[in-house]
């Protein structure tokens, strides 16, 4: 008997994006299909690419009704490279995406909402070269780009149109010297947000080294004011073009306080710093009044809201697993003179500590990395805080977690989506977690 044989290609309606960037939908069968660069409510044609479990991956073949929302991406390299996924649509579409796969995040792990559900999403101030911070591979011949979504095919990259102008340049530098040939794979520009000053960062492995000679060929090609080499365990300083090791800064400046924060590029710091400053008015506005209260900052980093936090009149106190970090926390808070206190610890260990010692906190801020917080989300309700304020870089690590704190006797009251990431599916949130009083009825 011969069997009709699975058709490979299938015309449908993008019924959402959802997380990763991939198009939803569905064909006859009911089957769910996924594919990367369609928007909600198109007519698509897609051919198979893989049958897993649950789902078949697919690749756009032709566009038959087009969103009114498609534009036209900037990047000539948009497709091929690996980085963004959301330039053909408008950005105000984009926004809207973001909201619902933050929304879906939380429905699908049964988070209970506010009435409001999911403010919309806070726009960047910049929608392009707002990354002050990025991450490339090296290669075969020393020039600089990504890889391939979903690959290892190298693409160069002669200049991204997300990145700040000074990162661009130096790329263009670094990929036509071939200086890096043969010694990384990849490597981090970073450009300072307050002087434009560029920082080369080089990832070595563990027991790798690179003589004083190699450095000073790589900062005869380029233009930058500092080289930094950085292991899994340690963070240094090899060449400084002024002869000193002056850190990346930022000017902050909120409700008529000004402050600089300070780094090394050993630090974590936000991409996109214009997008930082309205992230930390929303957590001062969440936070709302802090004047005399005690503020626990867990993954303080260097200091980016225990500053803020402390200058509004909050006793702080911040926890950083990173040493550098927390290096420079300090320095800001002294700088700023306010009163912060911070330790180099790892944060389940020293919230156990905190929880033995009895101690509490009016308000916790956590800003996690992007595995979220886990089994240390159970900690969190010992503390007895009135507040929780949340910064998350994924939903779905941050609906497992918040499943965990609301069934500890706090309710979400707001969950906003902050785009630190244009042109991509990534997205930040800011939750506010509010402790639910008990009632008690007397007979």
């Amino acid at each position: 008997m011969n069997s009709k044989p699975t058709p490979t290609q299938h015309l449908v309606r993008i019924e959402k994006i959802i997380a990763g960037g991939q198009g939803l939908a569905r064909i006859v069968a009911g089957q769910v299909i996924l594919s990367g660069f369609v928007l909600p409510g198109e007519h698509v044609e897609l051919r198979e690419v893989k049958r897993k479990s649950g789902f078949i991956e697919a690749e756009l073949l032709q566009i038959v009704e087009p969103s009114p929302e498609r534009v036209s991406p900037r990047c000539p390299l948009y497709g091929d490279c690996g980085g963004c996924d959301l330039q053909h649509g408008s950005y105000a579409e984009q926004l809207r995406i973001k909201q619902a796969i933050v929304a879906e995040a939380m429905q699908r792990a049964h988070v209970p909402l506010p009435a409001v559900a999911v403010d919309d999403a806070v726009p960047s101030p910049l929608q392009w070269a707002y990354r002050y911070r990025l991450r490339l591979k090296i290669g075969p011949d020393g020039q600089l780009g990504f890889f391939r979504k979903k690959s290892n095919d190298f693409v160069t990259v002669n200049s991204c149109p997300a990145a700040a102008d000074g990162i661009n340049a130096t790329l263009v530098e670094l990929s036509a010297s071939g200086a890096l040939r043969g010694l990384l794979h990849e490597v981090e520009l970073l450009q300072s947000p307050a002087d434009g000053q560029i920082t080369l960062l080089l990832p070595l492995k563990e027991k790798q080294r690179l003589s004083t000679a190699t450095v000073q060929t790589i900062a005869a090609c380029v233009n930058v004011s500092h080289i930094s080499c950085m292991s899994e365990q340690s963070f240094w300083y090899v060449y400084s073009r002024s002869g000193t090791a002056e850190p990346l800064t930022q000017q902050i400046s909120l409700f008529n306080q000004n402050c600089t924060l300070s780094w090394s590029g050993g630090c974590f710091s936000q991409v996109n710093p214009s997008q930082n400053v309205r992230l930390i008015e929303l957590a001062l506005e969440l936070a709302q009044d802090v004047q005399g209260k005690n503020v626990l900052d867990l993954y303080c980093g260097m200091g980016n809201f225990s500053v803020p936090l402390a200058l509004a009149g909050g006793e702080v106190f911040g926890v950083e697993g990173n040493r550098e970090s927390i290096k420079w926390a300090k320095r800001n808070a002294e700088a700023a003179r306010c009163a912060a206190r911070f330790a180099a610890a790892d944060v389940h260990d020293r919230l156990q500590q905190m929880i033995k010692e009895r101690q509490r906190a009016d308000i916790i801020l956590l800003d996690p990395p992007r595995a979220g917080i886990g089994r240390t989300a159970a900690l969190l309700p010992k503390l007895q805080a009135d507040k929780i304020i949340y910064i998350s870089c994924d939903p779905a690590t941050l609906a497992r977690d918040l499943r965990t704190l609301c069934g500890s006797d706090y309710a979400v009251a707001r969950l906003i989506p902050v785009d630190m990431f244009p042109q991509t599916h990534h997205i930040e949130t800011a939750i506010l977690l509010e402790k639910q009083r008990k009632i008690f009825i007397n007979d």
